[in-house]
């Protein structure tokens, strides 16, 4: 299948009048960014994941989308999952997450979305809501990174790659080259005129999992090679970025990379590279709060020293939560309103933004996307919007006056500063909901929030 804005057309809305321009473009060199990226996750919506929309699974036994389409069917699946493409992210979405302060958003996508063959289960349909998010985006001032969210044989085994089990990305060469035609298709209708160099960049690959059989480094090395020719060939009007993921390898490991050029002594310009920073998942999900904020300075610090020779950094994944993996109705620290939990929250809150924000030049960082914008019963340590409804999170992520926490000369907040959250949550300017952030889904009230 191949998709286009032309052969969607009757599915879209009419493309938005664009707003000034965020980027710096130049022909067909990628786009270079005018600020620091400060953004959120579109997480669950076009690649589901059951503990961030847990209606979508409702009647099922599925703990991912392969499984949820296999055990529904196609029609029924196909059902389910565009009344959720439709209401999960709309407009307002988007509006509110500008008026947040923040000026990025991350998409995750499968690969079925673009190539789907007849025996897999999936079910396609998400790319006119794709096209449409970014044209919302455009007129918006938000730009866009599309992330390769799940690949054919799935990257890592896990949910969020629409398959749980065996890592079998590589278990043959159809895969990877399935995997390069949707970047291909994305490149193509992506870096089109009409979309004014909304999409800054597109990821090859969330998180891949090495080990060392059938995943290896080098096997990886050699698809984002080929990932980034093929994004450099299907160039229409505007080149985006190649983004890659750090598969859990640090960005030191990265110093002066260049996918097309083994031999380069400084990284590529047209390269980003994502790392995911959770104290969540395990090994550092057993870290004291004071190891925690010391973890966050140190990768500061690392992405703030000039002439690292590290490419351009974004962490593209954080959240609040510590300890525990997430769950589709709380987290493991929600015990209603706890002032100590929220003066915690908003001091890693703050730490993160500060810690992953460039401030000055020459420096690898360009910036970060909280995972995720919201969850359907609104997950305090996973929900932004939560955060700012209940005031851990400052009102305006693009204005450090309404930040709490002082900023050290190292680039690091000030983790002894005398600062407690107030006693009622939503006091501290932290956003007012509208109705749309307390009816979700098929009705589903948080009950949280009333």
């Amino acid at each position: 299948m191949h998709y286009t804005a032309a052969t969607l057309l009757p599915v879209l809305l009419t493309l938005l009048t664009p707003t000034t321009a965020r980027l710096h473009l130049n022909n067909k060199r990628a786009t270079t960014l005018s600020e620091p990226i400060r953004g959120v996750n579109l997480g669950g919506w076009l690649v589901t994941e059951q503990w961030i929309t847990p209606s979508v699974y409702d009647s099922s036994s599925a703990n991912d989308e392969w499984h949820l389409c296999n055990e529904f069917g196609k029609e029924k699946c196909a059902e389910r999952l565009d009344g959720h493409w439709s209401s999960f992210y709309t407009r307002s979405d988007l509006q509110d997450i500008r008026a947040a302060g923040l000026n990025a958003v991350r998409i995750p996508i499968g690969y079925w979305a673009v190539d789907l063959e007849d025996y897999e289960p999936y079910v396609s349909g998400q790319y006119p809501y794709l096209i449409r998010a970014i044209q919302w985006a455009s007129s918006l001032g938000l730009s866009v990174l599309i992330d390769l969210h799940g690949a054919p044989g799935s990257q890592n085994g896990q949910d969020n790659s629409g398959l749980i089990g065996p890592v079998d990305f590589t278990s043959n060469t159809t895969n990877a080259e399935r995997s390069l035609n949707v970047l291909q298709n994305l490149t193509a209708e992506f870096s089109q005129g009409m979309y004014n160099g909304t999409v800054i960049g597109i990821e090859l690959l969330n998180e891949p999992r090495l080990n060392s059989g059938n995943f290896t480094m080098l096997d990886l090395q050699d698809f984002y090679a080929e990932g980034a020719e093929t994004i450099q060939n299907a160039t229409v009007d505007t080149a985006v970025n190649v983004s890659i993921h750090d598969a859990f390898w640090g960005p030191n490991y990265w110093v002066n990379y260049n996918p097309t050029n083994t031999g380069a002594s400084q990284p590529a310009s047209d390269l980003l590279l994502d790392t995911h920073q959770y104290y969540a998942f395990e090994p550092l999900n057993n870290l004291l709060h004071s190891q925690i904020l010391d973890s966050v300075c140190n990768i500061s610090q690392l992405l703030k020293r000039p002439g690292s020779g590290i490419p351009s950094t974004f962490v593209g994944e954080w959240s609040l939560e510590t300890g525990a993996p997430p769950r589709a109705w709380s987290s493991s620290q929600d015990q209603g309103d706890d002032q100590t939990r929220r003066t915690w929250f908003r001091l890693l809150a703050e730490a993160q933004m500060v810690a992953y924000t460039p401030d000055g030049p020459g420096q690898a960082s360009v910036g970060w996307y909280f995972w995720a914008w919201k969850t359907e019963y609104d997950i305090d340590t996973w929900s932004y919007r939560r955060g700012l409804s209940d005031g851990w999170i400052p009102a305006d992520a693009s204005n450090t006056s309404t930040y709490a926490f002082p900023v050290l000369e190292n680039g690091c907040v000030d983790t002894t500063y005398n600062y407690t959250a107030p006693r009622n949550p939503g006091r501290s300017g932290g956003g007012r909901m509208s109705a749309s952030w307390i009816l979700l889904g098929a009705g589903l009230i948080v009950v949280h929030m009333l």
